[in-house]
């Protein structure tokens, strides 16, 4: 470790000088241990303290991940333990792929880092052993390659061909595996009503009926339709649904006011007090009586502090505010059922009262898959069909918002991207700032003489401290852009999530990666700028690789200590420990212990940002591939026992958003080029310019053509799986009896029927005897070349089929995993030890697993359809996961809730609990009922 750090004086060269001593690792690391090490140690303690509150999925009724118990350290071992077949079954695919990706990154760098110590730092001190500089330190050769010499850029050249080759070997197989795993869990979950359905937008004015609607689609030979639904327009109904809601809260709020929560008088009755409550209605000539009863129970029943003189008066004044919202109540209430029973008798599928936006659910899910794929309509911008995401994962709100207002509101939150983007770019700038010791001189005179007293002192002013400035300063965007995404009109909770993940990631690039790199050549040389221009080239290839310390304190401050402060979830145990402590009614007790849905738009920026680093300083810094698989390391530990333990899944999209963020690590690759070519070319070396051009064709390529059919491939599972796996999922239209296919595999192969193209066939080729002496001459004068390139082309064949078995997965071939899953899951044997379920409720239960084509008869039921066009009564579970609703919790009831109603989370005045089916949740789903203060026991 001394040799790494010494401590010695710095060269004279101002450049050398800054990359041997500007960032003192030693100290960063150590900042980074105490602040993560502390983290961990608290962790440890309130974890083994209050085990449900940092592992709140372990009160699931189904699928609940294995109890850890409480133990200081022995959690670690179990995250460890748990298996791809428990994270699959427990978390998702989405959940599973995350991780993996994690694995995936792990492994690319810790083989860069073993080429890039192991050949790029040796190489380079092979080429300098001429230089003037002989006593370099071990320091300077692995956390830089030292550009000072020319001779050293062959290092980057070469290099440069094997980064790339490791990243797509490594993209390539994680890409074949995680469309393998997302067609086998499409192909597991067919039964499902989303993996059926389609989102139809843009719908003809013509075809906005539900019958036909189903009839274009079963004449299109797509197969059976089961359900229609055209989405209403609704917008008034929503306005009374949101207003009934806020007017209960205010009863409850009141009503707690009046009574406390828990009530602690002898007596209490909530169950007469909602029936006298709710029998109230305001043209009823006994609504007096009513309501002195009611006054009279409230009298009874009150908190002690109300039942002196003054007391009482406060009451009366509490109780004459609580009259009349009861009465609007009432009144919105039945306005509101009134409209849902006049909108259920007078619909009559006129295309007025409906949107252009629609959910068609087939029999079969292959149909579903053909359906998205196909053209349906003649009019090229209308009747475009998408797979449908989960009933869940609508955003119902923004689902019928007309085309014109969604193209003003994308053209508005486009702007205001921009303008944010701006704005925090100038904070950036300001705050890279304080990196360089002569920018704090001007605000700090007296810093620098203490810095170079203190190295502890300089590395906390200089790098820790910019850093977590930095990371503060980045930490509300998510929310913003989550705020600018439905503002946009997605119709998608996972659209909107994936929305946000390109956006931040972007907005990271450009504040972190970017803004510190150009203000560091900016800013130290911005006299020479100025005072002679044409030093600009040189000044930029001796400045650009300067930032590379700051970057590698950057990640290490992440790996080792962002991480551990994430395990004890500030942000979510505070804000909920605060709600708590301003709740009063039952409802709001419930709301303030509901579950941390998963977000990744706070998991996967930042990885894909280091990443980015790691491509950008590859070569010129070695070293930070160390730092890489550190940081990954940990990253994936922990966001395993986050998404096992802590995290619930609010919707499933089976892996869909993985292969774009793949593609956008890939895009990676350009900063490194320009970086490398760049420095190239303002060193002089056109040649290593000329040769490294290829590597922009090839990342083109792959970007543009091989992610593209990864990406359009891996949406839809393949016609050829379908049948496969001895579904019924192909329409009897969409294929030709063998005899048709026998007579028209007899008229092409017939000889007698020639085409007018015939003469573009090949045609046998015979040379001349003038030709074949020539032919003769060319043999006898390069045969020892031919058999030269032959030999080679075979070795090149046979290295190009060995690599590509490396990387293919057959996708025909279920994977390991689904076998672990069929083995370690099977309900029949109760083998799933880690369910909280009560399985003597139900003895008859087959395996969830088994992708048979009958529909469970024992799965959970879901609401009918009342308001779509339904042509088939069959069930269907309304999430795409392996076995049964897994949202349900086993929350014992306390001293202020009981839990009784679920939460009001995605649509405002609706029960999350309603919404399982593809329609309105406005129009059928069970709206929140009054909920009283708990009795104390």
């Amino acid at each position: 470790m001394s040799l790494v750090f010494s401590p010695e004086k710095p060269p004279q060269d101002p450049a050398e000088e800054y990359l041997a001593h500007a960032s003192d690792l030693l100290t960063q690391t150590t900042f980074s241990l105490v602040i993560g090490g502390t983290a961990l140690f608290w962790f440890c303690l309130l974890r083994w303290r209050w085990p449900d509150v940092y592992a709140p999925r372990g009160r699931l009724l189904f699928a609940a991940p294995a109890r850890i118990g409480k133990t200081f350290f022995g959690w670690i071992l179990m995250v460890l333990r748990v298996n791809d077949a428990d994270v699959m079954f427990s978390a998702g695919l989405d959940a599973l792929l995350v991780l993996r990706l994690f694995r995936m990154l792990t492994w690319l760098s810790l083989t860069s880092s073993v080429v890039g110590l192991l050949i790029v730092v040796p190489a380079k001190v092979a080429l300098d052993s001429d230089s003037s500089n002989h006593d370099t330190r071990l320091y300077d050769r692995i956390v830089t390659a030292a550009l000072g010499s020319k001779d050293s850029l062959v290092v980057h050249f070469v290099f440069a061909y094997v980064f790339t080759a490791l990243v797509y070997y490594y993209f390539g197989k994680f890409a074949y595996e995680t469309v393998a795993l997302r067609w086998q869990y499409l192909l597991r979950v067919r039964n499902t009503r989303p993996a059926r359905s389609v989102m139809v937008t843009s719908i003809p004015r013509e075809l906005a009926q539900e019958q036909r609607l189903k009839q274009h689609f079963e004449e299109c030979g797509l197969g059976r339709v089961l359900s229609v639904e055209v989405v209403p327009r609704i917008e008034r109904l929503g306005v009374l649904v949101r207003r009934r809601y806020n007017l209960l809260k205010r009863i409850e709020e009141i009503v707690v006011l009046i009574l406390g929560n828990p009530c602690q008088a002898p007596g209490y009755d909530p169950d007469a007090l909602r029936t006298q409550l709710m029998a109230h209605d305001h043209e009823d000539s006994g609504t007096e009586a009513h309501w002195e009863q009611t006054r009279l129970m409230l009298h009874r029943w009150a908190l002690p502090w109300f039942h002196n003189a003054r007391g009482t008066r406060r009451l009366d004044r509490f109780i004459d505010k609580l009259k009349p919202l009861v009465r609007r109540f009432h009144h919105a209430d039945s306005v509101l059922q009134q409209v849902r029973h006049e909108w259920f008798v007078s619909y009559d599928g006129r295309s007025e009262r409906s949107s252009t936006v629609g959910f068609v659910t087939f029999e079969n899910a292959s149909s579903a898959h053909l359906a998205a794929q196909s053209f349906t309509f003649s009019q090229p911008f209308e009747m475009r069909v998408d797979l449908a995401s989960e009933p869940r994962d609508v955003f119902w709100q923004l689902v019928t918002l007309p085309q014109s207002s969604r193209l003003m509101r994308t053209l508005l939150s486009l702007t205001t991207y921009i303008l944010m983007l701006l704005y925090w770019l100038t904070l950036a700038f300001l705050l890279s700032t304080l990196v360089s010791m002569d920018s704090l001189k001007t605000y700090f005179p007296w810093l620098p003489d203490l810095a170079e007293k203190n190295r502890w002192i300089k590395a906390l002013f200089q790098y820790t401290t910019p850093t977590f400035m930095l990371s503060l300063m980045n930490a509300c965007v998510p929310y913003i852009l989550t705020w600018l995404a439905r503002l946009e009109g997605i119709r998608s909770r996972s659209a909107i999530q994936e929305s946000v993940v390109r956006r931040y990631y972007l907005f990271l690039l450009s504040n972190v990666l970017l803004i510190f790199t150009i203000s560091r050549a900016v800013l130290a040389d911005y006299s020479k700028w100025v005072e002679n221009p044409a030093l600009i080239p040189r000044l930029l290839a001796t400045r650009l690789p300067t930032a590379a310390p700051f970057f590698l304190d950057y990640v290490i401050l992440f790996a080792l200590a962002y991480y551990p402060v994430q395990l004890l979830q500030f942000g979510s145990i505070s804000l909920a420990i605060f709600r708590r402590m301003l709740c009063r009614t039952p409802r709001e007790f419930a709301d303030a212990l509901r579950p941390n849905y998963v977000d990744w738009a706070f998991i996967l920026p930042q990885p894909m940002l280091v990443f980015t680093i790691l491509a950008t300083y590859s070569s010129l810094a070695p070293f930070i591939f160390v730092l890489g698989a550190i940081y990954f390391t940990i990253g994936g530990f922990v966001t395993k026992y986050l998404l096992y333990y802590v995290y619930s899944r609010r919707f499933e999209t089976a892996g869909q958003f993985i292969l774009p963020v793949l593609k956008a690590l890939a895009g990676s690759l350009w900063h490194y080029y320009v970086l490398i070519i760049g420095l190239c070319a303002l060193k002089g070396k056109v040649l290593y310019v000329l040769l490294l051009l290829p590597l922009l064709f090839i990342n083109w390529y792959m970007l543009s053509r091989v992610s593209a059919q990864f990406y359009e491939n891996g949406r839809f599972v393949p016609s050829d799986m379908w049948n496969s796996q001895n579904s019924a999922s192909v329409s009897p239209n969409l294929t030709s009896s063998s005899q048709e296919q026998d007579q028209i595999r007899t008229t092409t192969n017939h000889p007698s029927h020639h085409t007018s193209t015939d003469y573009l066939q090949p045609r046998p080729h015979i040379l001349s005897p003038f030709g074949q002496l020539l032919d003769a001459i060319d043999c006898e004068y390069r045969g020892a070349g031919s058999w030269l390139w032959e030999r080679a082309r075979r070795q090149l064949e046979h290295a190009w089929r060995t690599v590509f078995n490396k990387i293919y997965v057959n996708p025909q071939k279920p994977p390991a995993i689904f076998r672990d899953l069929d083995r370690c899951y099977s309900l029949t044997g109760r083998s799933l030890s880690h369910s909280n379920y009560n399985w003597d409720e139900e003895e008859n239960v087959e395996s969830p697993l088994l992708a048979s084509d009958a529909v469970q008869e024992n799965e959970q039921p879901v609401v009918t359809p009342r308001f779509s066009m339904t042509f088939d009564d069959s069930h269907m579970r309304a999430e795409l996961v392996l076995a049964r609703d897994q949202r349900e919790s086993r929350i014992e009831p306390d001293a202020f809730t009981d839990f009784s109603q679920s939460s009001v989370s995605l649509l405002e005045g609706v029960l999350d609990e309603g919404l399982a089916v593809y329609e309105h949740p406005y129009l059928i789903s069970n709206l929140p009922s009054l909920w009283l203060p708990m009795k104390a026991q």
